[in-house]
């Protein structure tokens, strides 16, 4: 019987909602399987995805149904992801050399390939990405200084000053919100202190972007999840407490105490109180570092940067405690 019109209608209808399918650059001509995320198909050899990933190893084992879709004779394989991650993480797979430090993957990249290693067990792909992401977050105090974190004297100029190495196209809080995200949806829970303490110096002079979001260059904002927001409000407020509890600390910026061999009694006591009056003021100063230091003689310097250092040294040790985490000797990530 002859189809209606409004059946043909219906059917036309039908075929150009049907979305359009993108063939990917990762596209091998001797490849094996066909990869679709959303609508873009990628096709790669079951055997470079087997020798790499345990997952897709045990589905290549597995037999496939007969009704199974293909393209050009190779099967399709779903996967419920974003196009981008399994991009990033199949340009990596087929070209390690994107982790060389002299040209930086960038932090979408890395996000991708962490998300996808993660879920599919990409380990040493996973694992590489990883070590990234953990070496612009440290976990030691050494290794944060020499990465020019700086700790500020609650602006966001002092925190500004970090510049990653090994992540390239950093954004500023906007990469930072990005990274506390992602580390605490894929438990990498080392990466946690450092993140959070580099969040809030750099929103110090604007809490609005920790309570709203801050905006991207494309127009979008980021915007931490209430358990991140709760945690960068309350380890805040728990920093200044435990910045407050290191007497030795203010008890030489606060009192009249000068350093044995003072040259200059009158500038380095109005010196120091200078900068304790900044410190008052600021709702974030975790260790006080003020140009102002610079009138003080070489002796009263010497001992605040032994004072600086000790307190630093302190604060640092209580640093993921503040965040509700564990001490660091005991902080490992849920891989």
């Amino acid at each position: 019987m002859p189809e209606s019109e409004s059946e043909v209608r219906k059917a036309k209808h039908q075929r150009t909602e049907e979305p359009q399918i993108t063939r990917s650059e990762v596209w091998h001509d001797d490849g094996s399987v066909v990869l679709q995320a959303e609508n873009t198909q990628f096709r790669v050899h079951w055997s470079v995805l087997s020798l790499h990933s345990s997952f897709f190893r045990e589905m290549r084992a597995l037999p496939q149904p007969p009704d199974q879709p293909s393209v050009e004779g190779c099967p399709v394989i779903r996967l419920h992801d974003s196009s981008a991650d399994v991009q990033y993480l199949l340009d990596a797979l087929y070209n390690p050399l994107v982790f060389r430090d002299s040209s930086p993957p960038s932090l979408p990249f890395i996000s991708g390939i962490i998300r996808i290693g993660r879920k599919y067990d990409f380990k040493s792909l996973f694992t590489a990405a990883v070590e990234h992401l953990t070496y612009e977050n440290p976990t030691t105090l050494e290794e944060y200084e020499r990465l020019r974190g700086g700790w500020g004297d609650g602006d966001s100029d002092s925190a500004a000053m970090y510049r990653p190495a090994k992540l390239s196209g950093f954004a500023g809080i906007t990469s930072l919100f990005d990274i506390v995200t992602l580390a605490r949806e894929n438990q990498l829970l080392t990466v946690l202190p450092c993140a959070y303490l580099r969040a809030i110096l750099l929103a110090a002079n604007d809490p609005a972007l920790i309570l709203d979001g801050a905006p991207r260059s494309d127009g979008s904002s980021v915007k931490l999840s209430q358990e991140d927001l709760r945690t960068c409000i309350l380890g805040s407020r728990k920093l200044m407490d435990a910045q407050w509890k290191q007497n030795d600390l203010w008890k030489w910026f606060s009192s009249d105490e000068l350093a044995d061999g003072c040259t200059d009694k009158l500038v380095c006591l109005s010196t120091k109180k200078a900068v304790f009056q900044v410190v008052l003021r600021k709702s974030i100063c975790l260790v006080p570092y003020h140009p102002l230091f610079g009138f003080l003689c070489s002796a009263c310097n010497h001992r605040h940067l032994e004072v600086m250092a000790d307190g630093r040294k302190q604060l640092w040790a209580e640093l993921p405690i503040c965040f509700g985490l564990p001490p660091w000797e005991e902080l490992k990530n849920e891989l």
